[in-house]
């Protein structure tokens, strides 16, 4: 548990967070044209996961450099780790807790597949598309696509996966209730 809380509240998506939230992006210098527009790209992806998107979007890593450098001059400028962690606990906020802690989208759709027995099968298109597909007991099911990262095309992928086999699964559901009360 404890690793997976340190891994939601300092990987590169939450620090690039922290960079965007405190505007820190306005003042990196750099001769990137992509970037701005990856930067805003960033913004406007995290409004709709407010806390973490759990690799659902592709974060601009130099945005977490960028932070990191930061805690890193603090702390040498400190030379006190209790005041470099002052300063980082505010950064950070608000912090992941165990009860905000949510699973990645394969390890959750692995989670249900195996639980209800049934086989997942990711198909790897992404050199050519930027896209993986997802089939579930030989029946597709979804996919995802990014061209920046395979592994935020495969979490899109399977994220749009878990969203169908439960669908698939309550209609299942509900058709054999239907049956049994005939």
């Amino acid at each position: 548990m404890l690793t997976k809380l340190r891994a939601a509240n300092v990987d590169t998506e939450k620090l690039a967070r922290v960079a965007i939230k405190y505007n820190l992006h306005n003042y990196l210098r750099h001769k990137m044209p992509l970037l701005k527009g990856q930067v805003e790209e960033f913004k406007k992806a995290i409004l709709e996961y407010p806390l973490h998107s759990l690799g659902l979007i592709d974060p601009p890593k130099i945005l977490a450099d960028l932070v990191e450098s930061l805690i890193g001059a603090i702390h040498s400028d400190s030379n006190c780790l209790d005041t470099t962690w002052q300063v980082v606990d505010n950064l950070l906020q608000p912090l992941i807790t165990p009860e905000k802690l949510e699973v990645n989208p394969v390890t959750k759709l692995y989670e249900l597949c195996q639980k209800k027995g049934l086989k997942i099968k990711f198909v790897d298109h992404w050199e050519k598309t930027g896209e993986v597909e997802v089939f579930v007991d030989g029946k597709f099911v979804g996919k995802g696509k990014s061209c920046g990262k395979k592994i935020t095309a495969k979490n899109r992928a399977a994220h749009n996966a878990d969203e169908q086999v439960v669908q698939n699964l309550n209609v299942e559901v509900d058709q054999l209730c239907d049956e049994t009360q005939s």
